[in-house]
């Protein structure tokens, strides 16, 4: 599943799952489960969620030629990490 260029998160509270579950959704991509892979414009994200260590792992497994997989890993962290700033905010 995993390629090496694999996003591990942790401190991923259910609270904070569910966040970024509603933003994939408001940008089109389904997250209906805690693992799983989705498909957007060409770009196929894989994910895995484990809510009793806290821990979630994301990857882009496949790219487009016209976008690199590591901008879309470094667009995926960047969100990620919004969302748990703000949720520490709160």
């Amino acid at each position: 599943m995993w390629s090496g260029t694999r996003l591990t998160f942790r401190g991923i509270t259910r609270a904070i799952f569910a966040r970024l579950r509603k933003k994939a959704t408001a940008n089109g991509i389904s997250v209906d489960c805690p693992a799983g892979e989705a498909v957007k414009d060409g770009a196929r994200i894989q994910w895995k969620y484990d809510p009793d260590a806290e821990l979630l792992e994301v990857e882009c497994v496949h790219a487009p030629f016209w976008i690199d997989r590591a901008r879309i890993n470094q667009r995926l962290s960047q969100e990620i990490e919004a969302t748990v700033r703000a949720d520490r905010a709160a």
